[in-house]
């Protein structure tokens, strides 16, 4: 294929030959086939008439070249964590080749840019031209874009088979198409076009050259003055004094505004006809100072600059909302477009993404500064939590869970405990925990370790055992085992309900903003998305023949309720999944780990309070219980990412079936699936794993402690379950199910979803006697 490419640039290169003086004229030329390939050279103009001898032009292409050279380019993995050190970092932030530095050559390849729609980079890669990239040239001279496909089909650039670089001395460089980094402002009608900012600027430029020129004609020729004084009248002798006296002393730019006196005309005004008449603009005059400023607006929006930027005597508001209008609407933009080639160009694998960090960008800032103002007013309203706060400004969580509290609960945690007697004996760092919303997930075993040492060495004893945040227990006389009321157990459901939809609703925050934000990487990458949304309408189109998978939601009666959703779910015949693929923006396996992290605190919560309940001695630690813990956290995440997945499967199943659905309808499938986690699963879940997780623990702890029997204990209202009523108040042995339920305890995991869902019932028990 190699040589095949060669012999194709050489046989364009030999037929170009007779067109070079042409070609160093910067004119776009087209020519036929040549042996089946094409070649197509496009017009730098990056010699457009006019931009040197505009102030305006030059300002606006030196605003965007300058600020946008000022931004780095940095290099993430999949998860947004910056790559220190990667090679093409390096390449535009450092050291580019030895002869240019990094800023300058992204000044030159913007000025490039907008003046030209595209700008060449010869990449070195070695003799083979197929190794890593060693230096990066902008290329000044004219470049031909050989293709293997005629014209009038339209190729594009997965036509483009290589490049020539036709030097001013008339060197011919072949370039293989690995070797060129082509970034240009698309054209919307023309796949290999490109639509140069200065060509729309170019009309506004050479009017204000042309307004120019005439006033400095007008000035060359003689000044107006400021007014007349006529003398009286006037013979042929005395005519030619005044106009003798005009040319000698009142013509030119350096005699404008002074007074010409003349004798009068005959009836003019004032004494002995004396008179004096005003000189104003004439309309060509007014018009001329018009179509400067209409001109020099017309560029500036043609660059996408603000007026107010390069405006003198703009206030300082005026210009701070220009600077910031600059970078949102026009810099930010360009940078992102040109970001995204680099991106599919010179980093392939999905692994690593290019873009401009413009996080140091002063005039972004201030409206990151009214995001924090506004995240900071919803804080100090316990309308956010802390670390829904943090996410807003790009921070990561607490770590514990200490921050999943709004922030008067928040602050609970280390207030002065309340009704301390003053003195030695009051410590203002004890902390009042029954003031602390019960929302909130523990504190990590490093915390635990730190109060206990400091209360050890305060008080000069043995280290008390202190939870992180201690689970509320119910008071009981002494320390044997004992089961709560049901008013005290639906309490606590309350309390863990409220929890766990919150921990739910954190991870379809947290998807949501990861899958959109893969799933429009996705999309900027043209042969990339093209590729995936034909093969997506294809294989979804074959089995919507094949009649073999059928849409609709899950049964309630069949799945758990960590598979339940309210949206459509596509089932069919085995290994059907694999044909509609999602790993370009939903990773299953980081997900079922990821959301095992996130759920896990609000499980442990749950397992806590269930155990504590009955027996004090309850730990989570201890090996039996840890395991249960661990296999039950891993199943929880494992359906609930399997649920998410199989949605998501769904949706764009059936976009691909749709006809006309855009991309962003695409997009806005995706999001209905987050909006439903966020509402319809995340209440399903709550409930389910908390009555499911608080009866596990209490049904563990109470066996621990020699409970024989178990009681159901059912809660009385319309919404309960007619099997779960006629079970109330019997009792089952420890090592049974009960009968009609067909469950070991309420919500338990293994029994039908019918009698699991939602439940609301609980369990106590009777104990041997010590």
């Amino acid at each position: 294929m190699s040589s095949y490419r060669n012999r194709a640039i050489s046989r364009a290169a030999e037929k170009r030959a007779a067109g070079l003086d042409v070609l160093r004229d910067r004119m776009p030329v087209t020519v036929a086939s040549i042996g089946g390939q094409q070649s197509l050279t496009l017009a730098l103009d990056a010699e457009a008439r006019g931009y040197a001898n505009s102030a305006v032009a030059y300002r606006c292409v030196a605003a965007i070249a300058d600020n946008g050279a000022s931004v780095p380019l940095v290099v993430r993995r999949p998860d947004g964590e910056v790559i220190d050190g990667h090679p093409v970092a390096h390449l535009f932030n450092k050291r580019p080749n030895p002869l240019m530095s990094a800023r300058a050559f992204k000044s030159l390849l913007l000025q490039q840019m907008e003046l030209a729609g595209q700008s060449f980079v010869w990449l070195d890669r070695g003799e083979t031209g197929l190794g890593p990239v060693s230096e990066m040239h902008l290329v000044f001279d004219q470049v031909d874009v050989i293709v293997d496909k005629p014209l009038a089909q339209r190729p594009t650039t997965a036509d483009v088979i290589g490049f020539i670089i036709r030097r001013a001395d008339g060197t011919q460089v072949p370039v293989l198409p690995e070797e060129m980094l082509w970034l240009r402002y698309p054209h919307p009608f023309d796949p290999l076009g490109c639509l140069a900012p200065w060509k729309a600027a170019r009309h506004a430029v050479d009017m204000d050259a042309f307004a120019r020129e005439w006033q400095r004609s007008s000035y060359a020729n003689g000044a107006r003055p400021t007014g007349v004084v006529y003398l009286g009248d006037m013979n042929e002798t005395e005519f030619n004094q005044v106009k003798a006296a005009w040319r000698a002393s009142m013509q030119g730019p350096e005699n404008a505004g002074k007074n010409l006196l003349v004798r009068s005309q005959p009836g003019s005004s004032g004494a002995k006809g004396i008179g004096y008449e005003r000189l104003t603009f004439t309309p060509e005059e007014m018009a001329y100072l018009e179509s400067r400023m209409a001109n020099g607006a017309e560029v500036m929006m043609a660059f996408g600059v603000p007026h107010d930027y390069l405006a003198a005597g703009t206030t300082y508001e005026n210009r701070t909302a220009a600077r910031y209008t600059l970078w949102s609407d026009t810099i930010t933009g360009k940078l992102e477009v040109i970001g995204s080639e680099i991106d599919l160009r010179m980093l392939p694998l999905d692994s690593e993404e290019a873009q401009f960090d413009l996080s140091t960008v002063a005039a972004l800032q201030e409206a990151q500064d009214s995001v924090a103002n506004r995240t900071r007013a919803s804080v100090y309203s316990d309308t956010l939590t802390i670390d829904e706060a943090r996410a807003e400004l790009g921070y990561d969580p607490l770590p514990g869970g200490i921050g999943q509290n709004t922030l008067t609960p928040y602050r609970a945690q280390w207030a002065p405990v309340q009704g301390t007697p003053a003195g030695d004996e009051a410590r203002s760092w004890d902390v009042d925990w029954s003031r602390l919303a019960p929302s909130s997930p523990d504190v990590g075993a490093v915390v635990e370790r730190a109060v206990e040492s400091v209360l050890a060495r305060l008080l000069g004893g043995p280290s008390p055992q202190v939870d992180a945040r201690p689970t509320p227990r119910l008071a009981r006389a002494d320390d044997a085992p004992s089961s709560p009321s049901l008013a005290e157990i639906n309490e606590a459901y309350d309390e863990l309900e409220r929890a766990g939809r919150r921990a739910v609703q954190s991870l379809a925050r947290e998807q949501k903003e990861r899958v959109l934000r893969d799933f429009d990487r996705l999309m900027k990458k043209p042969e990339r998305s093209a590729s995936w949304l034909t093969e997506v309408r294809t294989e979804a189109c074959a089995l919507a023949r094949e009649q073999q998978l059928v849409l609709a939601p899950p049964d309630p009666e069949e799945v758990p309720a960590a598979r339940l959703t309210d949206m459509d779910v596509a089932s069919g015949p085995e290994g059907w999944e694999e044909r509609i693929k999602l790993r370009d923006f939903f990773d299953g396996r980081y997900w079922r780990r990821r959301t095992g992290q996130v759920l896990r605190p609000f499980v442990e919560r749950a397992w806590r309070r269930g155990g504590t309940s009955i027996s004090g001695s309850f730990d989570l630690d201890e090996p039996d219980v840890a395991a249960a813990l661990d296999a039950r956290v891993e199943e929880l995440a494992g359906q609930v990412t399997a649920t998410t997945e199989q949605v998501l499967r769904s949706q764009v199943l059936a976009h691909g079936v749709a006809e006309g659905e855009s991309v962003p309808e695409l997009r806005a499938r995706i999001q209905r699936v987050f909006a439903s986690l966020s509402d319809y699963r995340a209440t399903m879940i709550a409930r389910t794993e908390t009555v499911g997780g608080y009866n596990a623990a209490s049904f563990l702890a109470a066996l621990d402690a020699g409970a024989t029997t178990k009681r159901w204990l059912a809660t009385a209202d319309q919404r309960t379950r007619e099997t779960h009523r006629q079970e109330n108040g019997r009792t089952a042995a420890m090592n049974k199910r009960f009968t009609l339920t067909k469950s070991r305890w309420p919500a338990d995991p293994t029994a039908p979803a019918a009698q699991s869902i939602n439940c609301r019932c609980a369990l106590t028990f009777e104990f041997e006697e010590s």
